[in-house]
């Protein structure tokens, strides 16, 4: 190790006087870190930022010092604009380039060819950390010295995120520095990275200011409420989309007392006409008035989808203003789900109602800033971000350093790693009829195309409807006939009727059935009359996909079972390839701090629809409050409940006075969490499942199960928990009362299902898929 640390941080552009998030944070990491004593250099180019003209270097080049920390500036290569610009709008709708088009694409943006040597020539002056993600800088300079090479990214769901280019920049990359779990998740569900790779540091926010609220109100002449948002005015952050709901707000209440929206920042803001008088963009304002702002704002709205991070929100949290958050952006919501510091919507109404709550419960407003401020303090405040880079710095400072490399190395290491990233041989695609975000089978593709990606090969998915959160994740069906060539192999994932399955038996190559079951007509008949039929279809559909598969691959022995029924002769079980690392959320406290306790809870989790039985879960607990006074029966998910079924099960509870039954709708992830962790057993009456995901789940969390033994239950749950032979209300509510008050009973069964939830581990499940793919189509993965 050197007597002293050193870091590098590569960036397009530096300066105190930048705008921007991740600019921000460039600045701020270094300065806090030479205040540590590491010797921080910067390598950036010779443009004054993103909103500037990046065809003139605005700034020299060569050494200075700035707030102690040393910057080396670089020329940048001439950019053909046009072309920059033609391709860039292609991977904002989405689109997907060839790599050839994305080595122009960054030819063409923020490149210098001098930087990129000159780190290939100094191996020494690494740990290099690269940010943000998408420019020339940190998706070509992690080539150069990997093992050095550190991004933090300020990821973002967008067309960026999905380029082969910057796939490769993660997966080459040494490790990539996170802020927040979702960021995290994000960038795991996308890249190949292992996890122990993609940390979580966090970012740090100054916290050392005081704001003055009647100080900024003098000054600007605001004399009533407002509500406030700072960052750029633009569509990227939402802005148009919050002046059209504040603006529909103030219209529809009559002037709302006066209230106003104020908006500070750089670029004009996107007022809508008619909304001048009580929507006013300040523009760009110093620091000390925009603390100011956030003292005095009865509260502060962020509607960006696009963030990584967002420094703003910590900003007005820490001058004590509640936050509202735009609910499609994970990460801002997490946020305010983890700190309880604030609201989010997801469209008009709740924006309405969100702000109406605020604006009357002074009480309640004053709650969640305090509440969001301590969230600041004991997450990001400096001295701990600071700590954990530094340990990042000394552990990868112990790691022997790299060779120096001649000019122009970095475009030969390009070069190699582009051609080395697609194993020779065949694709291994796959295809489904609906692409739906935060589904069972729509994760299961995802993590089937992560592990086809680790083992070498290309890998797609086609979709004929793709949810829009899923776009830039999948192309369109109908390219994959020409796309595919007579070797590939494509996995049809099937679990309902559609026109798509008949089209997928004339498509070339191999074919793969991936077989999720479909849900019997009869359980959709008087609610889903379209459903039924998509499932009778299905049915029929799956006798002439049996015949035209090489492959059935069931995700359940009950599924499996019914291949062979149809006339799949070759068939195999490989259950779904879940994803564990979401069950790590932090759980929602609001609901742990409701029902955990000394009282007993009963869990189910799925869809409100006939074949779930909810109607016996309710029975059941009726029976059961005779035996255990106190217990709850906690009912999650969403789906059905504006239906006739829906209103039945609540009318129901209301027959039979049964007390205690809570319908939680659809929630969150960390919602999700913190049922399981609030809760003391899992039950499951469902009579159709193909796989039932839960009960994985539920194991995982060492709650009992009892679980009625039908269709996928039985080969899920196995011997990790109770299975029922039969419906009995009482019966079954005895088991569960037996259970609860028996301590060792409940251990046991705690164990047995944490030991069989090990068959379901993902590394298990994809050697499982590896040796299929092997044993049973002869392809060759290492």
């Amino acid at each position: 190790m050197r007597d002293k640390l050193k870091a590098t941080f590569v960036t397009p552009w530096y300066g105190n006087k930048l705008p921007g998030g991740a600019e921000a944070e460039a600045r701020r990491t270094c300065q806090e870190l030479v205040r540590a004593g590491v010797d921080v250099e910067v390598l950036t180019t010779c443009l004054a930022g993103l909103g500037t003209d990046w065809d003139t270097d605005a700034l020299p080049a060569g050494l200075t010092t700035e707030d102690g920390v040393k910057v080396r500036r670089f020329p940048t290569a001439k950019r053909d604009g046009e072309a920059f610009a033609r391709i860039n709008d292609r991977v904002v709708s989405g689109q997907r380039l060839s790599l050839d088009e994305e080595e122009t694409f960054y030819q063409n943006m923020v490149h210098s060819p001098e930087l990129l040597d000159y780190l290939a020539a100094h191996p020494e002056s690494g740990p290099f950390f690269y940010i943000p993600y998408l420019f020339t800088t940190s998706v070509w300079g992690p080539m150069v010295h990997p093992e050095k090479s550190v991004l933090i990214p300020c990821l973002h769901n967008e067309g960026y995120a999905r380029m082969q280019s910057v796939k490769r920049a993660f997966e080459t990359a040494r490790a990539a520095v996170f802020h927040v779990p979702e960021e995290r998740d994000l960038a795991l569900s996308l890249y190949d990275m292992k996890e122990k790779n993609a940390l979580l540091l966090g970012e740090g926010v100054d916290t050392d200011w005081q704001g003055d609220g009647a100080r900024f109100r003098e000054k600007f002449g605001i004399k009533g409420p407002f509500v406030l948002y700072a960052g750029r005015k633009d569509q990227g952050k939402n802005t148009p989309l919050l002046c059209q709901y504040f603006h529909r707000y103030v219209t529809e209440r009559g002037g709302a007392d006066g209230l106003k929206l104020l908006l500070i920042g750089n670029l004009p803001a996107p007022i809508p006409p008619g909304a001048e008088d009580h929507i006013n963009d300040l523009g760009f304002v110093d620091i000390q008035d925009k603390y100011d702002a956030y003292a005095a704002a009865d509260a502060f709205v962020q509607p960006s989808l696009l963030e990584s991070f967002s420094i703003v929100i910590m900003e007005a949290w820490l001058a004590g203003t509640p936050v509202m958050v735009h609910s499609g952006c994970a990460v801002t919501k997490g946020h305010v789900v983890s700190s309880q510091g604030g609201l989010h919507f997801p469209d008009y109404p709740r924006f309405a109602e969100g702000l109406e709550m605020l604006l009357t419960n002074p009480d309640l407003a004053r709650t969640m800033g305090e509440k969001g401020r301590e969230y600041v303090l004991a997450n990001y405040s400096w001295p701990g971000i600071t700590e954990k880079f530094i340990k990042l710095i000394k552990e990868l400072d112990q790691e022997p350093a790299p060779e120096p490399k001649k000019p122009g190395a970095w475009q030969n290491a390009r070069a190699r790693r582009a051609k080395n990233q697609v194993k020779k041989g065949p694709a291994i695609h796959q295809m489904l009829p609906d692409f739906s975000f935060g589904d069972a089978i729509g994760n299961d593709t995802l993590a089937i195309r992560k592990a086809l990606r680790s083992w070498g090969f290309e890998s797609e998915i086609f979709a004929r409807h793709i949810h829009p959160k899923m776009a830039g994740q999948a192309l369109n069906a109908e390219d994959y006939p020409r796309m595919a060539g007579p070797e590939d192999v494509v996995i049809f994932h099937f679990s309902i009727g559609h026109p798509l399955a008949d089209a997928f038996i004339h498509y070339p190559g191999r074919k793969v059935l991936r077989y999720h079951n479909i849900t019997p007509a009869h359980f959709l008949e008087e609610l889903y009359p379209e459903s039924a039929e998509r499932a009778r279809m299905g049915r029929e559909q799956l006798k002439e996909l049996s015949k035209a598969v090489e492959l059935g691959i069931g995700v359940s022995p009950y599924n499996a079972g019914e291949l062979k029924q149809a006339g799949c002769e070759n068939t195999e079980v490989v259950p779904i390839l879940l994803d564990f690392d979401h069950l790590e959320t932090p759980p929602d406290q609001l609901i742990t701090t409701r029902f955990m306790g000394t009282r007993p809870n009963i869990l189910h989790v799925g869809r409100v629809v006939p074949n779930k039985c909810i109607e016996d879960l309710i029975k059941t607990h009726y029976w059961l409050t005779k035996l255990i006074g106190g217990a709850r029966l906690l009912i999650v998910g969403g789906g059905g409940w504006q239906t006739a079924y829906g209103g039945g099960l609540r009318k129901l509870v209301e027959d039979l006075n049964v007390p205690d039954v809570h319908f939680s709708g659809h929630v969150s992830t960390a919602g999700l969490m913190g049922y399981y962790k609030a809760s003391d057993l899992y039950l499951c009456l469902s009579e159709h499942e193909g796989f039932c995901v839960p009960l994985v789940e539920a194991m995982h969390f060492g709650l009992p199960v009892v679980a009625y033994d039908s269709t996928g239950v039985t080969g899920t749950l196995g011997k990790g928990g109770i299975l029922l032979p039969k419906k009995d209300h009482i019966l079954t509510a005895e088991v569960i009362a037996k259970v609860l008050v028996d301590k060792k009973l409940k251990q046991d069964l705690s164990r047995a299902g944490r030991e069989r939830e090990k068959a379901f581990w993902p590394e298990q499940v994809r050697e499982q898929l590896k040796n299929t793919l092997i044993n049973k189509l002869g392809l060759d993965i290492d």
